[in-house]
């Protein structure tokens, strides 16, 4: 909180706290002398039955905002001619300045006067920026304000002592919509603040909302706490950042629509904010002039009600008029977007002088901007100054092949006003020309084998692209031949950063034949420079890292992936050491090695024999249960244990009348007993193994249990035969084991206690929703009971709730298209599928990877997160690795 709002609320909370707090004022005023905020006479008398003296409230002031020895040296300012000595010039002066103490007139102060309460509610309403002329409305207008109750006596002199004690329990009191004590916002000693909370949730920008706390988080602060945003049971997807100060947390979500949300921040109580849909209420011209020129922007700014800038913003209606000639002017391109250009460089069009109306409507609010402008030549710059060109954010040079560096520029007409270059991608007129024309300006070069082309976007701002491999030293000169006004500039462009050190260490993991391994790397430049692994660039060519190696490398390997990962692979029949070389080609010394590796290489993994089973041991009678390959984990010739997954294999039972295998399942038969399961790879010797399975008989069967159905939607909206559940019970041992049944045979019968809640099919044993409440559903054997079940029925209409990629990762190839439209799996909150599910895929660099409905396209090599993002905010992310 700044120190005069600070100061406001001293006051108000003192000049409320007047009329109901009696004295008992001798540890409060001692209190406030340990403060430094009121000081005794020479006897250490603080004067607690005397009233305040005019002049004195001002150095109180002073001293609650802390800054007395500023307050006191400031220059005399004030023309009080009843002022006694030099002590209080500087304290009048300030409170004069800070608009929070007058005189009674510009000559009078009213030195040495006891201050009333309508006298000191004057000050308060003064900084509270209320008109207080009419000084006999003083009262009222402090009792409006709320700063004193009514009924006071606003003519009784204010004594010190009562003002002490409430002083005192001001600054013991939070501050509402602060969640510090009015001590801690002044910056006392003694009201330190140590422990960290939420002072404040607001919306602050159309799917934004910042939390305020009372202290600066700490790094470790910022990384430990957790925000969720919901409105109702649904959390939406949020990004957090914090301001550079630490005390403002700022939620973001690419969805947050209209409607009473929660913020809950680490443990403490959900805090309740209102969302709004962010709605148009400003609109900027912000063209400084037309020039007679083609291609001319108004630089359209349209804000919410938040004052932030809206993007894309839509139905605007944008026109342009040239009063002059009584005739509109029709856009080239964005027509009625903030992006509208006009080409004016025609006579017919534009002249000189022409008066010219701009207007921007935004039809669904009605809100609207006006401009007039007076046409100007081509360029009126008769001013043109060049600023140093900065490298790239993150970079320490300049170096050939940049693209988008920033030429700092500065144009102004022969009234002083600043001219912004026109929105555009300007290039050379031909081949080989040494110079490039901006908007009237013509920018001319030493050398024509460095610039590639100019580019000026919405806001002015001038870059330019370098050309690969072309270093040297730039002069640019920017010329108005209309004007003759030059300026200048020069830049040095290094020569391209290549790998000058690749430094290669050996996989943390055993390396055989025709597997992929990641080699760790890292790479420096001959700047000595670190470079990111995304940036190495595989090849024969010049700048390129060729690596060799006298074992044979499989197809398409060596190769770097989007995430910037090297990976090896070895063909099948490749076995021994690897020596492996990278070397770079440059232009002066042909192929420099830059790095080496020696790497052991074993044969190709082979399976040897079958070790472990995920699947049921114990079954009923004429039970099945699914078993094949992903259910099956083997050990290679490395002692590693993979999947079987779809290599071949054998499955045989020895007593096949108890337990067979039948088309991917293990399938009980009428009799009781146990029975020897033996998995064999095929054509793997002695890969045999062998697990045991029993059918126990029913009475060895102690309990059962009925798998939990979940809540079931009992409405119509939405629904769909996912929202029907099927009963299904298992059993279980003495000692606990799950029993496989055959649900078929071993649940003949369901029953739901409340049918007018949960509707239960006996033959297909299901369950449907039909009204909001609970039902027990209990399911029976040939009339025995087996188990029963509470299950909650809602009305609640099915909402996405949850999102799932099928992958955890996918990896492209540039040029590629991919389409996720089957690859994403949206539920309800009733754990359903939902069919077509509304939303929408994002990526985070679009460079990499850019969308277009459900397919995304691969652009460039690197790394993207594409994102799934429902109609109600519940989303989920994948990595995309984009390989050249």
């Amino acid at each position: 909180m700044k120190k005069s709002l600070s100061l406001l609320v001293a006051i108000a909370m003192v000049i409320s706290m007047f009329a109901s707090v009696a004295s008992a004022a001798t540890a409060a005023g001692t209190k406030l002398e340990g403060l430094g905020i009121i000081k005794g006479d020479q006897n250490g008398n603080l004067l607690e039955d005397s009233t305040w003296k005019r002049q004195d409230v001002a150095v109180l002031l002073s001293r609650l905002l802390g800054v007395e020895m500023e307050a006191q040296q400031t220059a005399k300012s004030h023309t009080y001619a009843d002022v006694r000595g030099t002590y209080y010039d500087g304290f009048l002066s300030w409170a004069k300045e800070e608009g929070l103490m007058e005189g009674h007139s510009a000559t009078r102060f009213g030195f040495d006067e006891a201050l009333t309460y309508q006298q000191f509610a004057a000050v308060v309403l003064r900084a509270l920026g209320v008109d207080t002329s009419d000084y006999a409305a003083v009262p009222e207008l402090a009792v409006e304000a709320g700063l004193v109750a009514e009924g006071t006596d606003f003519a009784a002199p204010a004594l010190r002592g009562a003002t002490y004690e409430v002083i005192v329990t001001a600054l013991d009191t939070v501050v509402e919509g602060t969640g510090q004590m009015l001590g801690t916002i002044l910056g006392l000693p003694g009201y330190e603040v140590t422990v960290l909370a939420v002072t404040g949730v607001e919306q602050t920008d159309a799917g934004e909302i910042t939390v305020t706390f009372n202290k600066a988080a700490t790094e470790d602060e910022q990384d430990d706490l957790e925000f969720t945003v919901a409105r109702g049971q649904i959390e939406y997807t949020i990004d957090v950042e914090f301001n550079e100060d630490g005390n403002e947390a700022v939620l973001s979500s690419a969805y947050l629509p209209a409607g009473d949300y929660t913020v809950t921040v680490g443990e403490a109580d959900p805090i309740a904010v209102s969302i709004q849909d962010g709605r148009v209420t400003k609109i900027e011209i912000g063209a400084s002039s037309l020039k007679q020129a083609d291609g001319q922007s108004l630089n359209i700014k349209v804000f919410n009600q938040f004052g932030k800038e809206v993007e894309n913003p839509t139905n605007l209606n944008v026109s342009l008029y040239n009063a002059t000639k009584q005739a509109k002017v029709d856009a080239i391109s964005g027509t009625n977007t903030v992006n509208a250009k006009f080409n004016l460089g025609n006579d017919t069009v534009a002249e000189l002088d022409d008066n010219f109306i701009a207007t921007v409507l935004h039809t669904s609010t009605g809100v609207s901007a006006n401009k007039t402008f007076k046409i100007v030549a081509g360029s009126a710059a008769t001013s043109i100054k060049l600023g140093t060109v900065e490298p790239l954010e993150d970079e320490t040079r300049i170096t050939a092949g940049d693209d988008g560096l920033v030429l700092p520029y500065e144009l102004t007409d022969q009234y002083g006003e600043e001219i912004l270059l026109a929105e555009g991608d300007y290039y050379p007129g031909t081949v080989g020309d040494a110079f490039i024309e901006v908007d009237g300006i013509t920018f001319f070069f030493n050398t024509n084998e460095i610039v590639e082309a100019f580019h000026v976007d919405e806001d002015g701002v001038l870059t330019f692209d370098t050309v690969d491999q072309q270093s040297g030293t730039l002069f640019i000169n920017a010329v108005n031949p209309t004007t003759g006004a030059t300026g200048s500039t020069t830049v040095t462009i290094s020569s391209s950063a290549i790998v000058d050190s690749l430094q290669l260490s050996a996989p943390a993991k055993l390396l055989a034949a025709g597997e992929e391994v990641v080699i760790p790397f890292a790479a420096t430049d001959s700047f000595g420079a670190p470079i990111d692994g995304s940036d190495v660039v595989l090849g024969a060519g010049q700048g390129l890292v060729n690596i060799t190696s006298n074992l044979t490398f499989a197809a398409g390997y060596p190769k770097i992936n989007g995430k910037g990962q090297l990976l090896f692979k070895f063909a099948d029949d490749q076995e021994g050491t690897a020596y492996i070389y990278a070397y770079v080609t440059t232009t002066s010394n042909g192929q420099k090695q830059v790095g080496s590796l020696q790497l052991s290489v074993n044969e190709l993994a082979e399976a040897v024999k079958v070790n472990g089973t995920s699947v049921a041991k114990y079954f009923a009678q004429t039970a099945a249960v699914d078993f094949d390959g992903d259910d099956i984990t083997y050990l290679d010739n490395y002692s590693r244990t993979q999947t079987v997954g779809s290599a071949a294999y054998t499955i045989v039972s020895d007593n096949p009348t108890v337990v067979n295998y039948v088309n991917g399942q293990l399938v009980a038969g009428n009799t009781t007993g146990k029975a020897e399961i033996t998995i064999s790879l095929d054509n793997v010797a002695d890969s045999d193994y062998t697990f045991t399975v029993q059918v126990v008989k029913d009475s060895d069967i102690k309990s059962y249990e009925i798998t939990d159905p979940g809540t079931i939607y009992g409405g119509t909206t939405g629904k769909v035969a996912g929202h029907t559940k099927t009963i299904k019970v298992s059993g279980k041992l003495s000692s606990g084991t799950t029993v496989a049944l055959n649900q078929a045979t071993a649940v003949t019968n369901i029953t739901s206690s409340n049918t007018t809640v949960l509707a239960a099919d006996v033959t297909a044993k299901t369950i449907t929703g039909i009204d909001e409440g609970t039902s027990t559903v209990t399911a029976y054997q040939n009339g025995t009971k087996l188990a029963s079940i509470t299950v909650t029925v809602s009305e609640d209409v099915p909402v996405a709730t949850t999102v799932a990629f099928d992958e955890d990762e996918y990896e492209v190839t540039v040029g590629d298209t991919f389409d996720f439209a089957t690859e994403v799996t949206v539920k309800d909150q009733y754990g359903v599928a939902m069919a077509n599910p509304a939303g929408f895929l994002t990526s985070s660099d679009t460079d990499v990877a850019s969308v277009n409905g459900s397919v995304v396209t691969a652009g460039e090599a690197g790394q993207a997160t594409v994102t799934f993002i429902a109609s109600n905010d519940a989303q989920a992310s994948v990595t995309l690795v984009v390989n050249n």
